[in-house]
């Protein structure tokens, strides 16, 4: 490690996610043939191919297995060189970098961001998009703290429990079911719309065989869970979504929540951030104005600092 040249990762960091050999070289700021040395260099120090260029680039099996842990590797190096341990949200100046499901965005991060900007003003807050699976790989796309549900929890990584939510159901406000209590026969029987699966187990994981949940008739699937309102306005549809965010959308809009008669399960929202940030003062006040926005989840939003 003592003679590998640190500046090679950038290089190849730049090869493995550039379409072509000129692309790679400008985005690192150097030369086209500065940049086939580098190759060179990465294939004698692998032993591998790595990278071929031609119509299309091509990576080898090592170049695949190398993409990912080399981002990962440079961020680490980034935070290591940047990192400092005086932190006053007042006057800080950097970016955050968050990711949670589109529902949380919608129904949480409205109240989060407002008291963010308040406290610090010069802190930019990037949202980028959730991916159900590994929360590890939100990390290697570079999030600083992840909102995920309890099935994905990772028990590795550093945890805070946030808010519990269970499925609830919305129809309009004129809807024929509206004010009164559904039993399961009645639910099933109705037609539904939701967000498509891999969305609902981002927030509820995976619903029992058994559920009636897992048996409705899903007549409409979107991509939104914005859309989820809109769909129960214009039909006569039953929409099935986290209770945090059907209330939200009832205290407005001309949608009215249901009360469903029969079990359904609750679960666990949770912040996630990596071990070796833990110390960190940015990561510990960010977790902790995470958990003080779950806290005041249902009562008016308090800009008061």
């Amino acid at each position: 490690m003592r003679r590998l040249n640190i500046n090679l990762l950038y290089a190849l960091d730049a090869l493995l996610h550039s379409p072509s050999l000129t692309a790679a070289a400008q985005s690192i700021a150097i030369s086209q043939p500065a940049m086939s040395v580098k190759l060179r260099q990465l294939r004698d120090q692998f032993k591998d191919e790595l990278v071929v260029f031609g119509e299309r680039r091509q990576l080898t099996a090592l170049g695949e297995a190398l993409r990912q842990r080399v981002g990962r590797l440079l961020r680490e190096v980034d935070d290591t060189f940047h990192l400092t341990l005086d932190f006053d949200p007042a006057t800080a100046r950097r970016t955050i970098t968050m990711t949670a499901p589109e529902v949380v965005e919608l129904m949480f991060f409205s109240r989060v961001v407002p008291r963010l900007r308040a406290v610090a003003p010069g802190i930019e807050l990037k949202m980028t998009p959730f991916v159900h699976g590994s929360v590890r790989r939100l990390f290697d796309a570079g999030v600083d703290v992840a909102v995920v549900p309890q099935a994905m929890v990772d028990k590795d990584l550093c945890a805070a429990r946030l808010i519990d939510h269970a499925p609830s159901a919305l129809v309009r406000a004129s809807h024929p079911l509206a004010g009164r209590r559904v039993d399961e026969k009645t639910y099933l029987e109705a037609s539904h719309a939701g967000v498509h699966a891999d969305m609902e187990r981002a927030i509820f994981g995976d619903f029992a065989n058994d559920s009636p949940l897992a048996r409705r008739n899903v007549a409409i699937r979107t991509g939104l869970h914005s859309m989820l309102p809109v769909l129960a306005i214009g039909s006569d549809l039953i929409v099935t979504t986290s209770n945090w965010f059907a209330q939200h959308q009832a205290a407005f809009l001309p949608v009215t929540i249901l009360e469903l008669d029969f079990p359904v399960t609750s679960t666990d929202l949770v912040v996630q951030w990596q071990p070796y940030r833990d110390k960190e003062p940015v990561i510990r006040w960010l977790v902790a104005e995470l958990e003080r926005a779950a806290a005041g989840l249902g009562k008016p939003l308090d800009l008061e600092l």
